[in-house]
């Protein structure tokens, strides 16, 4: 009997901790797929999408030549990504974390809408090159404000999800609502990850609508 008693406490131990393996296995796997949703939709990559969309679909509709598309391309999508690097090759610009990371990729995106929307307005864009950079730069410049002024984080990947999708709505037909659908896994990820509130993340969809609407508006003063 002693025996049988002191080999039950054994099991139990064996079996408490192939639960919590698998419990921790199955946690690293979401905390994972969250992870990998994030990578897949952040604004540089949906922007990406968006000018790729807007160029074989509208062609010099969209951009007035060929290089613009590559403008697009470079002030859009290179250069919001390049803080990212940028912290993971620097150390001490890597210890300091998620916080500096988001500050610098607030600042570059800047720097580049500003510089496409130049381009757009004093080389002769389209229509379609002005709304798409007044919507990114405004959209960027709230987004600054409040992270900056009001100390509120916005969350920068809605406003980077729901703009282009918008943008295809108003300009190819309301087929591309569809694409709101991108909107499901982004709010889980980021929830799971704790990057953001719920709050937060509609902000940031609530930003970059408001933007493509002012960008629609002021779009026919030039």
């Amino acid at each position: 009997m002693e025996q049988m008693t002191s080999a039950r406490p054994g099991k139990l131990r064996v079996r408490t901790l192939t639960a919590g393996t698998v419990r921790r296995a199955g946690n690293d796997t979401r905390v994972s797929a969250a992870k990998l949703v994030r990578v897949l939709t952040v604004p540089p990559v949906l922007a990406l999408f968006l000018t790729t969309v807007l160029y074989i679909a509208l062609g010099r509709a969209a951009f007035a030549a060929p290089i613009r598309y590559f403008e697009a391309v470079f002030t859009l999508t290179l250069l919001p990504v390049i803080p990212y690097g940028l912290c993971a090759l620097i150390p001490s610009w890597k210890k300091q974390g998620r916080k500096l990371e988001r500050s610098l990729g607030i600042v570059f995106s800047l720097i580049g809408y500003i510089m496409g929307t130049l381009f757009a307005l004093l080389g002769g864009g389209s229509r379609i090159e002005i709304i798409l950079y007044l919507t990114y730069m405004m959209s960027g410049l709230l987004l600054g404000v409040l992270t900056f002024a009001f100390r509120f984080k916005a969350s920068g990947h809605t406003c980077g999800a729901a703009g282009p999708f918008a943008m295809l709505t108003y300009l190819m037909g309301p087929l591309w609502l569809i694409g709101y659908a991108v909107m499901i896994p982004i709010f889980v990820s980021s929830l799971k990850l704790r990057r953001h509130t719920v709050c937060q993340l509609l902000a940031g969809a609530v930003v970059s609508v408001s933007s493509l609407i002012a960008a629609i508006k002021l779009a026919g003063l030039f």
